[in-house]
């Protein structure tokens, strides 16, 4: 990847030469983006059906670029030069973002040296601080901090303005982006694309080496290093800091790209996990009805040989009641008490026969198979 600076007649000769979809791919940057760019630095684009009129080479006409008195920065384009390389690819769609943030005149991407119209939450962050009772301990020795329900910011006294312009800025760019800032407790999070990001801003500290009489200590001292940290996850985290190069409001371009790609990142991967949360869910599902289907079928069986065991009982029990009554009526001990016993008898046998299955009020509790064997014990040497 190359950063290439054009001006604005070199661009114009472009987008008459080449489409502009074919522009964006060879530059990393969407055609809607470089259409901007265009507009932007007033340069005139082909109207529809100039390119197949081209291609059948029919007589296009060309409209020229008219001189424009204000100056405007050179156009930064970043060429694409490696195709198949997977970590070009990842910054291919980074430069290509980025690119398209950089190159939108409606998104607020510097700091200004004062705050205009602050966002309520940074009113509040600035209340927060200037009226805060919080002490630095021994090892962080002038850093102090928001409490909660605030911004998460962590500096020393003389960097909270400075921090407060940033958080500033980048609350009303993300705002201008479509994204939002969120107050959880302690944490701040950035809300983009509807996933939630954390971020906090704090001054790098430095650590410094202390010698007491009997031991040794380190302190930790401010640094006049600015930074703002990202944790998505424990994977997905990023610090932007102060360097030799650039200060960190100007890096907002960086931040808003890394949080957007990161943001897709995070939903991308929490729609897979949805997706295989569900698919889990049915297939246990599909296995529970199974099994509800076996447990079912066994249950049936089971009841199936409990009842078929108990027309076998009924069927002996018929058979010994009427022997028991011939026998005492061929030995003429047929009383009124028998018969009534054969007549509790019967009662009871129409009760567990399966196939009648007779109410009696004083048994209406008792399950009718629980009075069948269930299991049959193994002799070591035979079946019974």
């Amino acid at each position: 990847m190359e950063t290439k600076t054009i001006t604005r007649k070199e661009l114009y000769e472009l987008v008459w030469t080449t489409p502009l979809t074919q522009l964006a791919k060879q530059y990393n940057i969407s055609d809607n983006c470089l259409r901007k760019i265009c507009i932007k630095h007033e340069i005139p684009l082909p109207r529809v059906g100039h390119w197949s009129k081209v291609k059948y080479g029919k007589k296009v006409t060309k409209t020229p670029l008219k001189k424009k008195e204000k100056k405007l920065d050179d156009i930064n384009l970043s060429e694409r030069k490696e195709k198949n390389d997977k970590k070009a690819h990842f910054n291919s769609k980074y430069s290509a973002l980025k690119n398209e943030i950089v190159n939108d005149p409606s998104l607020p991407l510097s700091v200004p040296s004062k705050m205009y119209k602050p966002d309520i939450l940074v009113q509040k962050a600035k209340s927060d601080l200037a009226t805060s009772n919080f002490q630095p301990n021994h090892q962080y020795q002038d850093i102090i901090h928001t409490t909660k329900g605030n911004l998460n910011i962590e500096v020393s006294k003389k960097m909270v303005p400075r921090a407060l312009r940033f958080m500033n800025a980048l609350i009303k760019l993300l705002r201008k982006r479509g994204h939002d800032i969120e107050i959880d407790g302690y944490s701040t999070y950035a809300i983009v694309l509807d996933e939630k990001i954390n971020i906090r801003c704090r001054e790098k500290s430095k650590r410094v080496l202390v010698k007491k009489e009997r031991w040794t200590n380190y302190e930790y001292h401010a640094s006049d290093i600015l930074m703002l940290k990202m944790e998505a996850d424990y994977f997905l985290r990023k610090d932007w800091a102060d360097n030799k190069n650039e200060l960190l409001e100007e890096q907002l371009a960086k931040i808003l790209t890394k949080l957007e790609l990161t943001a897709k990142q995070l939903k991308k991967e929490r729609i897979e996990r949805e997706e295989w949360h569900k698919k889990f869910q049915e297939e246990q599902k599909i296995k529970q009805e199974l099994q509800d289907r076996k447990d079912k079928e066994l249950q049936s069986l089971k009841s199936l040989f409990k009842d078929m065991k108990r027309h076998e009982m009924t069927v002996r029990l018929r058979s010994y009641v009427q022997e028991f009554k011939n026998h005492k009526e061929s030995n003429g001990e047929l009383t009124e008490d028998l018969l009534l016993w054969l007549e509790w008898a019967n009662e009871k046998i129409e009760w567990f026969d399966p196939m009648i299955e007779r109410e009696v009020p004083l048994l209406e509790d008792v399950e009718r198979n629980s009075l069948v064997e269930t299991e049959t014990k193994r002799s070591s040497l035979f079946y019974p």
